[in-house]
């Protein structure tokens, strides 16, 4: 049997890639530069944890979530894999021992925040070491025309710099096609191959239902008559998230509220409540946000308007991981736009970034706002997929039964 194939059966319990996985590894143990866009739920950590199994040296994996590295360094230890994570919640003793496995070829996979991985002290840390792959998760958090843009990813090009001859592989599960192309160039990857997978979620449907005095009423008696399925609701401040788990909680829903506002500790009882089903819906802010993988999420709301096309596909994507068919359910009123205009304005340092995010805002009210043609072939053609399976069923527009 292959080599992959065994060590995916070994370690992972599978007998079966995934579409474009076994290219993509392929590609990165031959020594080419890799950019996949694959969706949520497609495998893509995979992609880099199977080479480096493979490799002699340690393969790196910078990801911007100090909460996703802890589960990824969980899951890989459990299953007999050496992995790390170097960031700032840990503790003096606790780098040493790592900083100590390092020089002694002691870690397979060393997961390390952007901010870590281009400091000085890591760059000197790492320089004698044998690397065997370096990996950018969440890879579109490096260009100012995505949806996630963070200015301490553009500087990661310099470990490129140091490792020109060290695949790269950037992996992201939303990006546009000039979000692509600018990854592509930030990173400074050598003639990457390139991988695009279908961002079409077939168990997925849509539905966008304007909002009225009536919106909470609505929701409620459709979170009723759901009762036992699991899901998220997404509300655009803190306030909103708290006002509704405790409005949902009093008409018998079990609710519970996350957002950058609570303290660790209350964040990850209503994590791990929901995870192991205990809670069933979650209302949340954007904080509710990557590494979130519950496979049997029913339904995902959003209350009020998310900001661009990338984030209200990424956080419904959050619906239906199982492939079980599920609802992404979202409340529109033109002051969302209004509301998202003014932070526009008021957040954003340049008028560069103003424009871009001005761009997107009017797309996404575009999509809401729409009352022809099919809501998944706006969402596909976004992403620059063609979509020509009309109707679709699967959108309120296609589809006028399906309105909750």
């Amino acid at each position: 049997m292959d080599r992959l194939y065994l060590i995916l059966q070994r370690y992972f319990g599978h007998t079966a890639f995934r579409p474009y996985q076994q290219e993509i590894i392929r590609d990165l143990l031959d020594g080419r530069d890799v950019l996949a866009v694959l969706a949520t739920g497609e495998g893509k950590s995979l992609c880099h944890q199977i080479p480096a199994l493979m490799g002699d040296g340690v393969t790196i994996v910078v990801s911007p979530l100090i909460a996703l590295m802890k589960d990824q360094v969980d899951d890989l230890q459990v299953r007999g894999i050496s992995a790390e994570a170097l960031n700032s919640s840990c503790s003096y003793t606790a780098t040493r021992r790592i900083h100590s496995e390092l020089r002694e070829n002691a870690v397979q996979i060393l997961y390390v925040s952007p901010e870590k991985a281009v400091s000085n002290d890591f760059l000197t840390l790492i320089a004698p070491l044998t690397v065997s792959l370096i990996a950018v998760d969440e890879a579109h958090c490096i260009s100012m025309w995505g949806h996630q843009f963070r200015p301490e990813y553009r500087t990661l090009r310099i470990l490129k710099g140091q490792f020109p001859q060290v695949p790269m592989a950037a992996l992201t599960a939303t990006a546009t096609p000039d979000v692509r192309d600018d990854i592509a160039r930030q990173l400074n990857l050598n003639n990457p191959e390139v991988y695009i997978g279908s961002f079409n979620r077939e168990n997925l449907r849509y539905a966008v239902i304007q909002k009225e005095e009536n919106t909470y009423e609505r929701l409620r008696g459709y979170l009723q008559g759901r009762r036992g399925e699991a899901g998220i609701i997404y509300a655009a401040t803190r306030d909103g998230a708290e006002t509704l788990a405790v409005r949902l909680r009093a008409d018998g829903i079990s609710a519970l509220p996350y957002h950058a506002g609570m303290t660790a500790a209350a964040r990850a009882r209503t994590h791990d409540l929901f995870m192991t089903g205990r809670v069933r819906v979650v209302s949340a802010t954007s904080a509710f946000g990557m590494g979130i993988d519950k496979p049997d999420v029913r339904f995902v709301i959003h209350h009020d308007m998310p900001e661009t096309i990338e984030t209200y596909y990424q956080e419904s994507g959050r619906a239906g991981r199982d492939g079980g068919e599920s609802d992404c359910i979202l409340f529109y009123h033109k002051d969302d736009a209004k509301r998202l205009r003014s932070l526009i304005d008021r957040d954003l340092p340049s008028e560069f970034r103003r424009e871009v995010a001005r761009t997107k805002l009017q797309k996404m009210v575009s999509y809401c706002s729409a009352t022809e043609g099919c809501r998944r072939q706006k969402i596909l053609e976004y992403f620059g997929e063609r979509f020509e399976k009309l109707p679709c069923s699967g959108c309120d527009i296609c589809n006028p039964s399906f309105v909750p």
